[in-house]
């Protein structure tokens, strides 16, 4: 009965030290996971602003619309006939914020110009 006994409490004390390591790296995982989906959504930012750009007569304006989130920056280059667009935002990861800086996300879109889509 007693070797039972430390097995048992053997078994609990094993769990205590190893359960943070299970949780930091299930934390970890899930950071990484958000980050990922916050910069596949950059890209698509990025890109519906240069799309707007390209086949707008405003450019600046049509881009800065086609953005709806307001914590993603845009910057707009033009060489010839050339747009990049480049669209930046800081992480979301408020919880990782104590621990570690906020990575800054980028991408950036280059088009050709086209002609002015016109509605009606």
């Amino acid at each position: 009965m007693r070797r039972h006994r430390e097995a048992r409490a053997q078994s609990t004390v094993e769990f205590a030290l190893v359960l943070p390591l299970y949780v930091g790296c299930i934390a970890l995982l899930f950071g990484t996971t958000v980050v990922c989906l916050q910069f596949l959504s950059l890209h698509d930012a990025a890109r519906s602003a240069a799309r707007a750009a390209v086949t707008s007569d405003n450019p600046e304006v049509a881009a800065r619309s086609a953005v709806g989130d307001p914590h993603i920056s845009l910057s707009m280059t033009e060489a010839g006939d050339l747009i990049t667009v480049t669209a930046e935002r800081k992480s979301g990861l408020w919880w990782f914020s104590k621990f570690l800086p906020s990575p800054l996300l980028a991408q950036s879109v280059t088009m050709m110009r086209e002609a002015p889509i016109v509605l009606g």
